[in-house]
Formats: structure tokens, C-alpha cells, sequence
């Protein structure tokens, strides 16, 4: 999957969204990330909106206006793994698994595997 790489702004804006666990209004944004002006997170959702980084998730209030809350619709994981090549995909894995020290985490991770290279190997009914 190829996705588009963030500006340092759009990133910011995007770790306030991929912390959150509810839709943000851009003054939530504000709050949260203070160093940003108000017309930069303006401008910044709207291009996150149109690259298909976020969506509207609903409307919400602000003192007495009615303000659009958004989303993430791209996951933190998925946008950095866009970024990786396979090998630092596989290293990074690799390095995970070694120092993972939880067996059910290991567990969950060999099912996924085996779910994985079952599906590779059936062919798809036609």
C-alpha cells in the first residue's frame, strides 16, 4: 500500500487523532497541541480530509457553534508500515518476537502466522 508521506504539522495533528480514543473537533486539537494555531489545524485537517487520512466523524459543540469532529482513518501502524521496505518489516518482527516475553502475545502471533499461510495456500474456489 502505498501512502502519502506527512508534512511535520499533518503528523502532529495526526498523533492527537491517533491518541485519542473519541472524534475530535479542531479545538479539542488546539487544547491538546497548543504550540499549533488554530487556522494551521484548520488547514491541516482539511488536507488530511482530502488525502484520506481522517473523516467527519460527527458534529459536536463549542461554547455556542456547531463544530465537525474527526477521525483517523488510517491506523498509526498502517501509516508506518506504509513506509517500511519488507526487509525492515521482517527485522522489525524478528526483533519483536525475540524480545517479546509474554506467551499469549507469542501464541496469538503464531496463530495469526498459521491463518496467514493457509490462506496463501488455498486456492480460491471459482
Amino acid at each position: 500500500m502505498e501512502t502519502e508521506r506527512l508534512t511535520k504539522r499533518e503528523t502532529q495533528i495526526m498523533n492527537v487523532l491517533w491518541s485519542s480514543d473519541e472524534p475530535l473537533t479542531a479545538h479539542d486539537i488546539l487544547v491538546l497541541a497548543p504550540e499549533l494555531s488554530r487556522n494551521t489545524i484548520q488547514i491541516v485537517l482539511k488536507k488530511l480530509q482530502t488525502i484520506g487520512f481522517i473523516e467527519v466523524a460527527g458534529f459536536g459543540y463549542n461554547k455556542n457553534a456547531l463544530t465537525r469532529t474527526f477521525r483517523p482513518i488510517i491506523s498509526q501502524s498502517q501509516y508506518i508500515q506504509s513506509s517500511l521496505t519488507e526487509g525492515t518489516s521482517y527485522a522489525l518482527a524478528m526483533n519483536f518476537i525475540k524480545q517479546a516475553d509474554n506467551p499469549e502475545l507469542l501464541d496469538q502471533l503464531a496463530e495469526l502466522i498459521k491463518e496467514k499461510k493457509h490462506e496463501l495456500n488455498t486456492p480460491e474456489a471459482e
